[in-house]
């Protein structure tokens, strides 16, 4: 029987854009002597091969797959298979799955007091009988957005701009496999000068790094500590951290929006699979030292896991500014 190859920390994604993102996580594990693997398309179906013949063991497994679990999916196989072995997980496979449900997600977060927009939940079966009436419109607004519950990469299903049924059945025809639609307010960003109150925020470890984001060009810019004084825009970590509490997730990215009036939504709640496609090779890429410094964050996790927190660094990284990247 071929002997046992063990690594410190695997990163499983299937996307092309976070090789930048993979460099840093290679280079901090090569630099501390862990052993690092990228599982991609190439490699995923003999990973899991060689994992389910005892042949490979996994001690910290970082999952960059998708939001909801597909069954079937090679991805999904390979991190229950991690799971099931022991693997410390980045993020747990079942949680990932129960709250990035929008559905689900929704109704944990309106319990735990998360502000949310103003939100209807339909069900599939409920679509067939479901109008647009006066009751709806005096809630949602017009236009609304509707969204499906199963995320899509690239925003399918999303309909930032709905006025009937007809446009909720756009959503349903492009999302197939998705249970549950949700209807929300629209919501309109506070002007805040050179930016909207629109924010892509990164929760990772325990630190906190919030963006700027344009939900038209998707354009990111960092968030500075002046401007999170000038701006007020101290509630945006407490919303985060909030969610990281409900959700028990390691890693994840939101979307808040800061109304016109000038509170706080949640709109896109938790994204287990930020976007790590970095700026410097993507036109609407994340800034490129946001990236490292998630890098970092991650690497140092897997490196207290494998290490058993033996003191190789005496920096609580929780306490560290995330607007200093490392």
């Amino acid at each position: 029987m071929p002997a046992t190859v063990t690594y410190d920390l695997v990163f499983s994604s299937p996307f092309g854009g976070y090789e930048y993102f993979a460099h840093y996580l290679r280079q901090h594990c090569g630099q501390m002597r862990l052993s690092f693997f990228m599982v991609n398309d190439t490699w995923v179906h003999e990973f899991l091969a060689k994992m389910r013949a005892g042949e490979i063991k996994v001690k910290v497994f970082l999952d960059m797959t998708t939001d909801q679990a597909i069954l079937d999916d090679p991805y999904t196989m390979l991190a229950n298979e991690a799971k099931e072995r022991g693997a410390y997980m980045i993020d747990d496979p079942g949680r990932t799955n129960e709250i990035c449900h929008k559905g689900r997600g929704h109704k944990l977060l309106v319990e735990y007091g998360v502000p949310v927009p103003e939100t209807i939940i339909l069900d599939r079966e409920e679509l067939p009988g479901f109008r647009i009436t006066d009751e709806v419109r005096s809630r949602l607004g017009t236009p609304f957005v509707v969204k499906p519950a199963m995320g899509y990469w690239g925003g399918a299903g999303v309909i930032v701009d709905a006025c009937s049924e007809a446009d909720l059945l756009r959503s349903v025809e492009q999302c197939p496999k998705s249970d549950v639609f949700l209807l929300q307010k629209k919501l309109a960003m506070k002007d805040l000068g050179r930016h909207k109150g629109w924010f892509r925020m990164f929760y990772i470890c325990g630190t906190v790094i919030p963006c700027w984001w344009d939900p038209l060009s998707h354009e990111y810019h960092m968030v500075t500590p002046a401007q999170l004084k000038k701006h007020q825009l101290t509630p945006l970590r407490k919303i985060m951290r909030k969610i990281a509490s409900v959700s028990k997730m390691k890693k994840f990215s939101s979307e808040i929006c800061m109304h016109e009036d000038g509170k706080f939504y949640a709109v896109d709640y938790v994204n287990s699979t930020p976007d790590m496609s970095p700026r410097s090779f993507y036109e609407n890429g994340v800034p490129d030292e946001v990236i490292r410094h998630i890098a970092w964050l991650l690497f140092y996790e897997a490196m207290n896991t494998v290490k058993k927190g033996k003191g190789f660094f005496d920096v609580d990284l929780s306490e560290v500014d995330a607007n200093v990247p490392i």
